[in-house]
């Protein structure tokens, strides 16, 4: 693909308690070197210069050390470091398309003068993401432990009012039945439930970087399950997936209850359930249509294709994606997408099962004690395994 070529120079200054930190030493003259690294930045084809706002270039040194640099634009960026290994993020928001932004990565090791280029491509990122997935249990035989996090990964605030969250099942080592009969923007629901927040619009408000945590059970598991689990505290979770014709499921008066819009299998016990591997959505229907006209409507169910089986599955189209996260088992040494690469491109490897460990989205930064989560519709890029069950818990520079 042909790119335009941005350049853009301007001064880095190093900010006090940032990189500068890097420059102290008790001997001056035996100081390390500093040295110019100048950064070009590349856009893809359809993107003009002039398209693009808020460009900045996050440069980290390899402590985790990092400062941000906004880019104006018409200019390339020319940064004044000590010598070392350096990773650089760049980033900048799309004009007049909600959601829509360039992206890129790079490193250098700077031992002298240099120049670098970053490839930015057109990324969505969703406003509301999966900031953490536990599903692989914390005692084999316990299954209703599981939880979901979901962050506003904005600036402004967000409506969880009917944001569904549906479990397709994921983890594939071929292409499924829908792939395989050529339906590829359609994500069936798996076996069980699909949930959607209530709400009119405006009832449930998130703030910038707050989170909520999604429950099977909101109870605390470490003293329901058999002894010897890993299994974690959800007492404090604000929403719950409460499926009243489930035998022995308890309405857990400390959380909210999820609306139940489409059920495919009533043995099923709780949501998403997949111990070892699974994929996962955040979607939104359009403007005007609730998630119950949506699950109502029969052109949005689909049964599967080339057998004769009559179990309907609730198609969620692409386009109402905001987040996908794909799980692969981690045993598999084969794997087929899930997703469509613009809503998920890699899996990440899930954690083991029955081990009490979450996978988690990275920390791509930290400023003013508020953490932004990497979101490159890459789950293999932008996600942890076997990571502490920490649900609610606020990152520090040590996620980083």
């Amino acid at each position: 693909m042909k790119t335009k070529h941005l350049k853009l120079w301007s001064a880095l200054l190093l900010v006090a308690g940032g990189l500068t930190t890097l420059a102290c030493s008790d001997d001056e003259e035996q100081a390390p070197q500093r040295h110019l690294l100048t950064v070009n930045l590349t856009l893809p084809a359809e993107v003009g210069a002039d398209d693009v706002e808020d460009l900045r270039v996050i440069v980290t040194d390899s402590r985790g050390t990092n400062d941000t640099v906004s880019v104006t634009g018409g200019q390339s960026v020319a940064v004044e470091l000590l010598q070392g290994q350096y990773s650089l993020t760049a980033s900048g928001k799309i004009k007049d398309e909600n959601f829509s932004y360039v992206s890129g990565t790079g490193s250098v090791a700077l031992y002298a003068d240099a120049t670098t280029t970053i490839a930015l491509s057109k990324i969505i990122q969703s406003p509301l993401v999966f900031k953490a997935i536990y599903s692989t249990g914390g005692i084999a035989g316990y299954v209703v432990d599981q939880y979901y996090e979901i962050v506003n990964n904005s600036d402004e605030v967000q409506y969880l009012d009917g944001l569904i969250m549906s479990a397709p099942t994921g983890h594939q080592t071929q292409a499924n039945a829908w792939q395989a009969a050529g339906i590829t923007d359609l994500y069936e629901s798996g076996q069980g439930v699909v949930v959607a927040f209530p709400g009119n619009g405006t009832d449930y408000p998130l703030q910038p970087g707050e989170s909520v945590v999604v429950a099977n059970d909101a109870v605390n598991h470490r003293e329901m399950a058999p002894e010897g689990n890993n299994c974690p505290d959800l007492s404090g979770a604000q929403w719950e997936v409460y499926i009243s014709n489930v035998n022995g499921e308890i309405d857990y008066p400390g959380a909210d209850n999820l609306d139940i819009i489409f059920q495919n299998n009533a043995y099923m016990k709780a949501f998403g359930l997949g111990f070892f591997g699974r994929g996962y959505i955040l979607a939104r229907c359009p403007e005007g249509m609730t998630p119950a006209q949506f699950a109502a409507d029969p052109a949005n169910l689909q049964t599967t294709p080339g057998t004769t089986s009559s179990t309907q599955y609730l198609m969620i189209p692409s386009e109402y994606v905001l987040d996908a996260v794909d799980i692969r088992e981690p045993e598999s040494e084969t794997y087929y997408p899930t997703f469509l690469a613009k809503d998920d491109a890699n899996a990440i490897v899930g954690s083991e099962a029955w081990s009490g460990r979450c996978v988690r989205r990275k920390v791509s930064r930290i400023e003013n004690g508020r953490a932004y989560y990497q979101d490159t519709n890459n789950s293999s890029n932008d996600f942890l395994n076997n990571q502490p069950l920490t649900p609610g818990q606020t990152p520090t520079q040590a996620d980083l």
